[in-house]
């Protein structure tokens, strides 16, 4: 008979060690699923957040790069006007087209060169000590400009002849009274102009600042390592992830790829510069910003480790209590006790239902909500849900259970008090009709995404809407101008001397005459009117719900007035600024967004030759321009 115990109890030992073993094997897989779907949601996270960065850096760039462009642009149209009167007048002295370019890079100091060509392409006014009787007819600028007038030409990454080195040319044609072609004015833009904003970018000790034409070919590169910089220029060697996002959408998006040029894997983001054929491509190494989740993840994985020495403890310690019959119920009380410890731990909570009611939860998950201890016993789920809809629409994830034994969603919860809680939610199905859920809170990682999201639809000195959502709104109220029949005005708005502050009083003294500008702008403006800035010291506002045609015109004097007082600076200084204002009306000059927003910025501009510190309409601006 004591033969019969003896093997009885080691029967016994045996199956409870079976047991023992199992209960730790699908302890231990609970808390690494809890680990590993944190250390995925935070990994996913930090690449969104490098991403976003990615992408707006990429857009600011290719803001300043547009606005150098429409700088060149602008003195190329000029230096058109000039010779086509000076043409009027007579032949074309050599000496008049020099004085001509000299004064137009005496504004624009970045341009490497400014010429004058004739039909065939011969510059008419090269250097005294260069090369004459040089053609630039077989440029692709000279034939882009030639082949489309109406259009401002952009080359192809190139090294000049009368200038040498790396750039690019940008190009208008010049046509005769009747519309003949008789030749082009192009400006060079060299590498170096290019790089110097990129400099003042700040992508960490292994990013990059790449400008590339729609041809892949490298114009100008920025790397803060680099000591060879010109050695790729010209060339279009691109990765495959490059390529396939191009494919996918070829104006704008990201990717992540190990760079050909010096094998560093970085999260890129390219975007079009406006609508020139030129892509921005800036590049932040994954080294840099997944340095912070390493440590975090070798950290948790270190606590994942002591946690899994303490459950092999543990059940040690217990099996051999088992073994020796001395102290059963104590040892195996603590053994209930130190798994309780463990599955109450601080980050993930759990919850155990049957029917959708509560069988058993751990201290974290009464955390999580608010609750007091016990509060939560055997209440339904629907408690913890922020409305029936979202009690509904996990409750169809119990098919999934079914069929796959998991489902995980991420979704808005409720806590006792009400507030709302960004819950990642994780369910696995167990037997007898009963589930095992897991929570972790993800607000913080939700509220991260939203900034995110708002950088990229904002400028990031003064707040205020960028581009992309001023012609997204700029839509929307056109739309609404157009089905109730009212009228909207486009304001395009340029500081008058702000270049003078920024220059003596620096670049710090610069933004926050940005930032007052931005807030007297909007104080200035009605509730449902807009306030964009577009780059620089520009500005544009849309004057919304205007019934008439002069509707506007109380609402400008009220600006003038407003930029009369000095703005606050810094440390007690103040800045004295004006504003030139263009205004182009809906619908009465046009119904195009794009249009309008040029015709304000032509009128703008024709306000400041005028005199500044005024508003001018489209139609005065125009007449103003012919006389």
């Amino acid at each position: 008979m004591a033969q019969n115990a003896a093997q009885q109890l080691s029967a016994d030992l045996r199956r409870f060690r079976r047991y023992l073993i199992l209960g730790n094997l699908l302890l231990l897989a609970l808390i690494a699923l809890a680990a590993l779907l944190t250390m995925s949601a935070s990994y996913r996270a930090q690449e969104e957040r490098g991403r976003a960065s990615a992408v707006d850096l990429a857009r600011t760039l290719s803001l300043r790069v547009a606005a150098t462009i429409q700088l060149v642009d602008n003195s190329l149209l000029s230096t058109r006007n000039q010779v086509d009167r000076l043409r009027a007048a007579g032949p074309l002295p050599a000496g008049e087209l020099t004085r001509i370019a000299d004064a137009q890079h005496a504004l624009v100091p970045f341009l490497a060169a400014l010429r004058i060509t004739d039909a065939d392409g011969y510059v008419l006014n090269p250097d005294v000590d260069g090369p004459s009787g040089v053609s630039m007819a077989d440029r692709d600028y000279f034939k882009a400009a030639r082949a489309d007038p109406t259009r401002l030409a952009i080359s192809e990454p190139l090294q000049g002849r009368l200038k040498k080195g790396w750039g690019l040319v940008l190009a208008r044609a010049r046509l005769d009274e009747a519309g003949r072609f008789i030749g082009v004015v192009y400006a060079g833009i060299g590498t170096e102009g290019l790089v110097q904003d990129f400099r003042l970018t700040d992508v960490g000790s292994q990013g990059t600042v790449v400008l590339r034409s729609t041809s892949l070919r490298m114009i100008a590169r920025h790397a803060p390592n680099d000591r060879n910089p010109e050695a790729r220029l010209g060339l279009a060697q691109v990765s495959d992830a490059f390529h396939a996002a191009l494919k996918v959408n070829p104006t704008q998006g990201s990717y992540v790829a190990r760079s050909m040029l010096d094998g560093v894997e970085r999260v890129a983001a390219y975007t079009q510069v406006g609508q020139h054929p030129l892509l921005i491509q800036v590049g932040l190494a994954t080294d840099d910003f997944f340095a912070a989740w390493w440590r975090q993840m070798a950290q948790l994985g270190g606590l994942l480790l002591l946690l899994a020495a303490m459950v092999v403890a543990a059940s040690a310690v217990i099996y051999r209590a088992q073994a020796r019959q001395v102290r059963a119920r104590a040892q195996i009380s603590a053994l209930a006790a130190e798994r309780g410890a463990l599955l109450d731990n601080e980050l993930v909570g759990m919850v155990k239902l049957h029917e959708r009611q509560e069988v058993w939860h751990n201290a974290a998950l009464a955390r999580l909500f608010g609750y007091e201890p016990g509060e939560l016993s055997g209440m339904p789920s629907r408690l913890l849900y922020l409305d029936d809809e979202s009690h509904v629409q996990v409750g169809l994830g119990y098919q999934r259970l079914a069929a796959t034994n998991s489902y995980r969603s991420q979704l808005r919860m409720r806590r006792k008090d009400g507030s709302p809680i960004w819950i990642d939610l994780s369910g696995s199905a167990l037997p007898d009709g009963e589930s095992l859920w897991l929570m972790t809170d993800i607000t913080a990682i939700k509220h991260s995404e939203e900034q995110a999201r708002h950088l990229a639809f904002h400028d990031m000195l003064t707040g205020l809407p960028n581009r992309h959502l001023l012609l997204e709104r700029l839509a929307f109220l056109l739309r609404d101008a157009q089905r109730n029949d009212r009228w909207l005005a486009i304001c395009y708005l340029d500081l008058d001397g702000f270049k003078t502050i920024n220059d003596t009083l620096g670049h710090d003294a610069g933004d926050a005459l940005l930032r007052g500008t931005a807030a007297r702008l909007s104080a200035s403006m009605r509730g449902n009117d807009v306030v964009a800035r577009i780059g620089g010291d520009e500005f544009v506002l849309v004057l919304n719900q205007l019934s008439g045609l002069y509707d506007e015109q109380h609402a400008l004097n009220r600006l003038l007035d407003a930029f009369e007082a000095p703005i606050a600076l810094p440390g007690g200084a103040e800045a004295q600024v004006g504003i030139s204002i263009g205004v182009a009306m809906y619908p009465r000059h046009s119904r195009d967004a794009a249009t309008l927003l040029t015709l304000a910025d032509r009128a703008m501009l024709a306000g400041k030759r005028a005199g500044k510190g005024r508003w001018v309409m489209h139609d005065e601006s125009s007449q103003a321009g012919g006389a």
